[in-house]
């Protein structure tokens, strides 16, 4: 068990020794870093090191990442591991979460995203550490989360968040509810020079016509009845890092204004005050309605449209990435099972079959929570087709995709 106040212990498994000593040095600082040019060197390794996660190549020499992973399962060491990949190997990585990875990275390896792969799947190590030392009372809080996805599709949208992402340009999102626009826009905020300052999100749709102004911009003390303390707004809170705008088409008309005038003049002026404040911020907005329509029509106005839609960048509906299904399952799989403290289960290939063929109507959100459900209520270690089929039919959304797959020549999967 690693020592309170150490840094986490990651061993790098990689027969490119140069690329061993770059992520050596990119990771000293936030980790303890040991490294292996070989599986057999990396097993060897792990009879003395005490290792929370394993950074673990494909392709070796000699023993590959398939044989040490079946090795580690062999051993039942408490690691997590992550695969690194060529780009046409990504099957394999899908076969390698199957097989008892957490996770996967495509080389090269953007060093942010290595870090943050890093960080979560520490949080993961840790988190089973404890459910194992003492009685789980709750879910424990799940960790940050980030885009998953091998499908082209995916792939192009990342490339155009990394392009973006060095930019302060202003970026709008569009895509249909569920579909991770929150996670695109925070993998904006990750690849910037920004990322070490605030990411603040805003429901702008949860925000009434009478809160909306003191949310976004804040309000002094006394501005107005039960206005008992200043408040920052959102926007201040945001300083110097990424503001969220969060399903903007649901900003009622007088709030537009004000943030046409904020994206124009980039100072705010809390309510009841006198004075204004300069913002340094990177807007990303985003919105699951065509603003066009209601451009036309006057709901929306048509310059803050402008202002917003500086780069566009759609994320696809689930349906239109069935590829990216089994990474997604074994991403949640493995971390509502850390936090509810539960063994990782697994899916049978009907149970697989059968979820890649679901409409998936509800989007990311629809399979992240079929997955926490499973994993809450199943007893089973090993879950088949009729046990995701019946979680399935627990939920209204579920209803519908369930009702699809057992028309859709599924049925005998279950056979």
């Amino acid at each position: 068990m690693e020592t309170l106040g150490a840094l986490p212990h990651v061993l790098i498994i990689d027969d490119d020794c140069n690329l061993l000593e770059a992520y050596k040095v990119l990771l000293e600082t936030d980790f303890q870093v040991t490294t292996a040019s070989s599986g057999e060197a990396g097993l060897a390794l792990l009879q003395t090191e005490d290792v929370a996660v394993i950074l673990l190549d494909i392709r070796l020499p000699g023993m590959d990442g398939f044989a040490v992973l079946q090795q580690l399962q062999t051993m039942q060491t408490p690691v997590e591991v992550l695969m690194l990949t060529a780009l046409n190997d990504a099957h394999l990585a899908v076969a390698a979460l199957h097989n008892g990875a957490s996770n996967y990275l495509v080389k090269p390896v953007d060093n942010d995203l290595l870090v943050a792969h890093l960080r979560q799947a520490v949080a993961r190590q840790r988190a089973r550490q404890n459910a194992r030392l003492v009685p789980v009372q709750s879910p424990s809080p799940v960790p940050p989360r980030l885009v998953v996805g091998i499908s082209p599709v995916m792939q192009a949208l990342l490339a155009q968040v990394r392009r973006v992402a060095a930019t302060d340009t202003t970026v709008l999102l569009t895509g249909e509810t569920g579909v991770g626009k929150e996670l695109v826009a925070r993998a904006v905020h990750v690849h910037s020079p920004r990322r070490d300052h605030p990411f603040v999100a805003v429901n702008c749709a949860a925000l009434t016509a009478t809160l909306v102004a003191s949310e976004l911009f804040g309000h002094e003390r006394g501005a107005f009845t039960g206005a008992q303390r200043l408040h920052v707004g959102k926007i201040e809170q945001a300083h110097r890092g990424t503001l969220f705008l969060d399903e903007v088409g649901g900003l009622p008309l007088p709030a537009q204004a004000a943030l046409l005038r904020f994206l124009q003049e980039r100072t705010v002026e809390r309510v009841g005050g006198e004075q204004s404040q300069r913002v340094d911020v990177r807007v990303v907005a985003a919105t699951n309605q065509e603003l066009q329509p209601h451009v036309a029509t006057g709901i929306f106005r048509a310059d803050l449209f402008y202002r917003l839609n500086v780069v566009p960048l759609h994320v696809p509906p689930l349906r239109a990435r069935p590829e990216d299904i089994p990474l997604l399952l074994q991403h949640f799989l493995h971390r509502y099972s850390a936090a509810y403290g539960r063994p990782v289960p697994r899916l049978t290939a009907p149970a697989l079959a059968a979820l890649r063929e679901c409409p998936w109507p509800g989007n990311v959100r629809e399979l992240e929570y079929l997955v926490a459900r499973l994993v809450a209520i199943s007893e089973q270690q090993v879950l088949d087709v009729e046990e995701v089929l019946t979680a399935l039919d627990s939920s209204i959304e579920g209803d519908r995709a369930c009702h699809s797959v057992r028309f859709s020549g599924t049925e005998g999967l279950r056979n």
